[in-house]
């Protein structure tokens, strides 16, 4: 027995960007666009607004997205789109932009933002009632293969210093635009760094207790694409087919993540990036080889059956440390420039004791195995 769901239309392939008008006028005459700041990424921004205002659809532009989007970044989103009312939300841009835009589409219309009443939203697996009539629809337009946010019913915030998470139905994108182009302009350290968040995606739902033959086909054949492919994009970033390959991954990877679930190497990254903000596929590069190291035993079958996508002989360890050095990615704590002061807030810190995926022992280890002292 096992749950699958997957709402979100999907519109998969080079070019398809195009279409947003046919798109979005389904869901109203007025868009709020979520986005970072980012200059590269400024005639994307337009070419976007050219192709809602073409069919009279009015855009208001929130574009103060940073990496690790705070509560405070969202609360001056809410107040724009409090004054500015829309009939929904257009996410472009990567992780941070797409989670924001949930944030921002989930509590519309609230008289403020009740942070602990969204967080308490913190399974999953739970299918939550609807949390408001006023939730908007989101369309998602990623620019990066790795976050699968577009995929998820899932949003990360930070707090203070920490990262959480809350889930909710409504969070799946209504629809979704994979247009590879909009990924050939990225930098080697995001392709790296997203692509091996999307294979982190792929492996922790693979060994997850709640994977099912639909999720498992999803992990395996994405994390097939990113072995085959994320090397060969940053040594050729312009190579659309090798583009589209991760842009395939990447929302195979999502699906298998929304119905399975993480397992330790993702909230330990984010509590790494709560008290120490690095990209986050880059914290979780960080953890997995000791994670893979110390999670072998008890997962040794399906570990031993993900080392045979490297097509070689090699043991699973070896292999991801390899890959790791491949694509830049291998790396400690101290190489990352996290202090000793860092790092012990880090081991204090009381999500250690409440995690699902083991006990404090288990964990730490893994910490200090990871800041590589």
């Amino acid at each position: 027995m096992f749950n699958y769901y997957q709402p979100t239309r999907l519109y998969y392939g080079v070019g398809r960007l195009n279409e947003l008008p046919q798109i979005a006028k389904r869901y109203g005459s007025k868009c709020f666009m979520v986005s970072t700041p980012d200059a590269p990424l400024v005639p994307l921004y337009d070419r976007i607004k050219g192709l809602l205002e073409s069919i009279g659809i009015e855009v208001v532009h929130f574009d103060k997205v940073q990496p690790n989007p705070t509560s405070e970044m969202i609360e001056e989103g809410f107040e724009l789109l409090k004054n500015n009312p829309c009939d929904f939300v257009l996410a472009v841009g990567g992780g941070s932009s797409i989670d924001s835009a949930k944030a921002l589409a989930f509590t519309n219309k609230q008289e403020s933002i009740n942070w602990d009443e969204l967080f308490a939203y913190d399974s999953p697996y739970e299918n939550y009632l609807s949390y408001s009539e006023y939730v908007l629809p989101i369309i998602s337009i990623p620019t990066t293969s790795g976050t699968g946010s577009q995929v998820t019913q899932a949003a990360v915030v930070s707090k203070g210093k920490e990262k959480i998470t809350f889930y909710h139905p409504s969070l799946f994108s209504s629809a979704c635009i994979l247009d590879s182009e909009l990924t050939l302009t990225l930098p080697n350290s995001i392709s790296a760094a997203t692509g091996f968040d999307a294979f982190t995606h792929a492996f922790e739902s693979y060994i997850s207790s709640r994977a099912s033959l639909y999720s498992e086909q999803d992990s395996l054949q994405s994390m097939k694409l990113i072995i085959d492919n994320l090397g060969n994009v940053l040594k050729d970033p312009k190579n659309i087919e090798y583009r589209e390959k991760l842009t395939m991954a990447d929302t195979l990877s999502g699906r298998a993540l929304a119905n399975s679930g993480a397992n330790a190497p993702h909230p330990l990254s984010e509590l790494i990036g709560g008290i120490c903000p690095m990209a986050h596929g880059a914290a979780l590069a960080v953890v997995f080889p000791a994670f893979v190291k110390h999670a072998y035993e008890e997962n040794k079958v399906k570990m031993d059956i993900v080392s045979k996508l490297f097509n070689n002989d090699k043991d699973f360890y070896t292999n991801i440390v390899e890959f790791l050095t491949e694509i830049g990615l291998y790396k400690t704590l101290v190489d990352m420039n996290v202090s000793k002061t860092d790092f012990n807030d880090m081991l204090a810190h009381p999500m250690l004791d409440h995690l699902p995926f083991g006990n404090r022992a288990f964990l730490e280890a893994i910490m200090k195995d990871s800041y590589g002292n």
